[in-house]
C-alpha cells in the first residue's frame, strides 16, 4: 500500500481539494465545505504520514461528547493524572497526547498531525491557550509516559459537540487522524444523535472503532441490556465489527476508574503486542480511509459543480446586460439627440430654421454653400463641433453602461450566491475621462478613413473647402442626425444637418463611399462602447474570480478515481 503511485495520487487529490473554493452559500454549502476539510486534513494529518511508515506508533484518539468522562478514562488506561478533566463546559480543551518516551520522536516530529503545534512540560492551565489567552487552543500537548506498551500513544481529544467551533473542529481533525477511534459516551447519553453522526462517518470511512459506554449503573441487569441496545445500533449503522466496552460506574479514587478500565488496557496491549493484529488494525484504517475519499471528493465535485453553474448563470446575466449597452446606444445614434447644444447652434446661426424650409422647396444649392463654412479646415468652430460630439457621446456611453450594470446587479440579486458575491464589488466606477479618450480615439479614426477614401482628391476645390477635419466632424453630423430625440426647430436643423452632410460628402467622395464611411464609423463607435461595457461588466464579474470552474469538479473526480485504482491495487 506504500506504493509511490498511491502517495502521488493522494497527493494530487489533496491539492485539487485545496482548490475548490466554495465561496457561494448555495444549499449543502456547510456540508460540502467540512467534507472538504476533512478529507484535506486526514490526507495530510493521517494518510501520508502512515503511508510513509506503516510500523509507526498506533495512535488511538479518544473522542466523545462533553462530560462523557474522556479525561479521566486516559488517566485511568495510563495509571497516572497525565490530562486535567475540566470542571467546566467544555470540558477538555487542549487536547494531550500520551505516549511512550522511546516513541517521542514519530510524535515531535511531522510524523503524525504535522501541521498541528506541540508543547511540552506542564499542561496549560485551563482557559490558558499556551500564552495566546484565554479560549481553546489546537497545540497538541505531548506527554510522555512509561506506563504505556512502546508503540501505543493514547490522545484526550476535544468534545465533539462542543459549543465552541474550535474545539470540535479539532475533535474531528484528531478523529481523522486516528489508526483506532475509541469512542466514549455514557449510559445517559448514548443514543444522542451527535455521537453517531461522528461515527457514521467512521463506518464511511471502515476505521477501526471501539466504543466505550461509561457510568452505567451497577444494579440489575442494565449493562446486559444497554450492551445489547448499542450492538443492535452499531449493527445498523454500519459498524458490526466495532468492539464493545461497557463501564459500570464506580467510585473515583485520586480522579480515575477503579477496575473498569482493565479490559481496555489489556485489549490495548494486546494489540500492541501481536503485530499482526496491529498491522491489521492500521491496514484497515488506512483502506477504509482511502477508500472513502472517492465519494468524499465526488461530493466536493458536486458542490463545486453546482458552485460553477451558479457563477455561470451571474455572468450570463452581466453579458447580457453589458450587450444592452450596445444596444441602447446604437438606437439612440441615429435619434438626433447627439447632436443637441452647439452643433444644432451653430446651424442655426448660419441658415436659420425658417430659411432651412424655405430651402427645401427650392434646393438646397445654396444653403449648402453657407453651410460648407461650418466643416472648413481646422476652423474653431470644428474643432467646437467634435468637442460637443465628444461630450454628447461620452455622456450617453456612460449613462448606457451604467445603467447596465445597475441592472446586471439587480439581476444578481435574484440569482442564487448573487448578492453575497456582490459583496466584493465596488460598484460602477468607469471614469469619465477614459471613455472620453476612447471617443476621442474613436472621432481620430473617423478622421483618418475620412482621410483614406478621400486620397486623389485632395486638390479638388471642393475638399480643400471642406477639409479633413471638416469632413470628417460631417460624417459624424450625418451618422448621429435624425428626428428620433429633438422637438421642434431641432427637428429641421437635425434633418438638414444629416441632408447637407451627406451632400457635402457626397459631393467629395461619392455616394458609395459615404455608405462605407458612415456603415465604418458606426461599427467602430460600437466597438468602442462594447470596449467600456465590457471594462465595466468585468469589474462586476471580478467578483467571481476566486469561485473555480467545473473543470476542476472534472479534477476531483478523475484524481479521486486515481486515489481509489491506486489503493486497490496496493493491497
Amino acid at each position: 500500500m506504500t506504493n509511490d503511485a498511491l502517495v502521488a495520487s493522494l497527493g494530487s487529490l489533496r491539492d485539487a481539494l485545496r482548490s475548490a473554493a466554495l465561496v457561494l452559500p448555495l444549499d449543502g454549502l456547510e456540508e460540502a465545505t467540512a467534507t472538504r476539510d476533512e478529507a484535506v486534513a486526514q490526507i495530510e494529518d493521517y494518510l501520508l504520514p502512515r503511508l510513509a511508515d506503516i510500523d509507526a506508533p498506533l495512535l488511538a484518539v479518544l473522542g466523545g461528547s462533553t462530560g462523557a468522562g474522556k479525561s479521566t478514562l486516559t488517566n485511568s488506561l495510563v495509571g497516572e493524572e497525565v490530562t486535567t478533566a475540566g470542571v467546566l463546559r467544555p470540558t477538555t480543551r487542549a487536547p494531550v497526547l500520551v505516549h511512550h518516551p522511546d516513541d517521542e520522536a514519530w510524535f515531535m516530529g511531522e510524523g503524525v498531525l504535522p501541521d498541528v503545534p506541540r508543547s511540552t512540560g506542564a499542561q496549560p492551565a485551563e482557559g490558558d491557550s499556551h500564552g495566546l489567552g484565554a479560549g481553546p487552543t489546537s497545540a497538541l500537548h505531548l506527554v510522555p509516559s512509561a506506563s504505556l506498551p512502546v508503540g501505543l500513544a493514547l490522545l484526550d481529544s476535544p468534545d465533539i459537540d462542543s459549543v465552541e467551533t474550535a474545539n470540535h473542529e479539532l475533535a474531528a481533525q484528531l478523529l481523522g487522524a486516528a489508526d483506532l477511534w475509541m469512542f466514549v459516551t455514557t449510559a445517559a447519553r448514548y443514543a444522542d444523535a451527535v455521537p453517531w453522526e461522528v461515527l457514521a462517518k467512521a463506518a464511511e470511512r471502515a476505521a477501526a472503532v471501539a466504543l466505550i459506554v461509561n457510568r452505567i449503573p451497577p444494579d440489575g441487569d442494565a449493562v446486559r441490556m444497554i450492551s445489547e441496545d448499542v450492538r443492535r445500533m452499531l449493527d445498523a449503522k454500519g459498524l458490526g465489527s466495532a468492539t464493545l466496552f461497557a463501564l459500570q460506574e464506580v467510585p473515583l479514587i485520586d480522579g480515575r476508574l477503579t477496575g473498569g478500565e482493565t479490559a481496555i488496557r489489556n485489549w490495548l496491549g494486546e494489540l500492541v503486542a501481536d503485530a499482526e493484529a496491529r498491522a491489521a488494525v492500521v491496514r484497515g484504517t488506512v483502506q477504509g480511509a482511502v477508500a472513502s475519499l472517492e465519494p468524499r471528493a465526488r461530493r466536493v465535485a458536486e458542490a463545486v459543480t453546482q458552485q460553477a453553474q451558479a457563477v455561470d448563470a451571474l455572468r450570463q446575466a452581466s453579458r447580457t446586460r453589458a450587450r444592452s449597452a450596445i444596444t441602447h446606444v446604437d438606437a439612440q445614434l441615429g435619434s438626433g439627440v447627439l447632436l443637441r447644444g452647439e452643433v444644432l447652434d451653430r446651424f442655426r446661426e448660419q441658415v436659420g430654421t425658417a430659411a432651412w424650409m424655405d430651402s427645401l422647396q427650392r434646393g438646397v444649392g445654396r444653403i449648402r454653400d453657407r453651410i460648407t463654412s461650418l466643416f472648413t479646415g481646422d476652423t474653431p468652430v470644428v474643432e467646437a463641433a467634435r468637442g460637443r460630439l465628444q461630450d454628447n457621446l461620452v455622456s450617453l456611453i456612460d449613462d448606457a453602461v451604467a445603467t447596465s450594470v445597475e441592472q446586471a446587479v439587480g439581476d444578481w440579486r435574484g440569482l442564487p450566491g448573487g448578492t453575497h458575491a456582490l459583496r466584493s464589488f465596488p460598484g460602477y466606477r468607469m471614469a469619465p475621462d477614459r471613455i472620453a479618450d476612447l471617443v476621442d480615439r474613436w472621432q481620430d479614426e473617423v478622421i483618418g478613413l475620412v482621410r483614406s477614401k478621400a486620397e486623389g482628391k485632395v486638390a479638388t476645390a471642393r475638399w480643400a473647402s471642406l477639409g479633413v477635419n471638416g469632413a470628417g466632424v460631417a460624417l459624424m453630423t450625418f451618422l448621429f442626425a435624425s428626428t428620433g430625440g429633438l422637438t421642434g426647430g431641432e427637428v429641421a436643423v437635425a434633418g438638414g444637418t444629416a441632408a447637407v452632410s451627406q451632400a457635402l460628402l457626397t459631393a467629395v467622395l461619392g455616394e458609395q463611399a459615404v455608405r462605407d464611411l458612415t456603415s465604418s464609423a458606426r461599427r467602430g463607435l460600437l466597438a468602442v462602447v462594447s470596449e467600456i461595457a465590457e471594462a465595466a461588466h468585468t469589474d462586476l464579474r471580478g467578483a467571481l474570480d476566486d469561485i473555480p470552474d467545473a473543470d476542476l469538479a472534472d479534477t476531483l473526480t478523475a484524481t479521486a478515481g486515481q486515489v481509489a485504482s491506486s489503493g486497490r491495487g496496493g493491497r
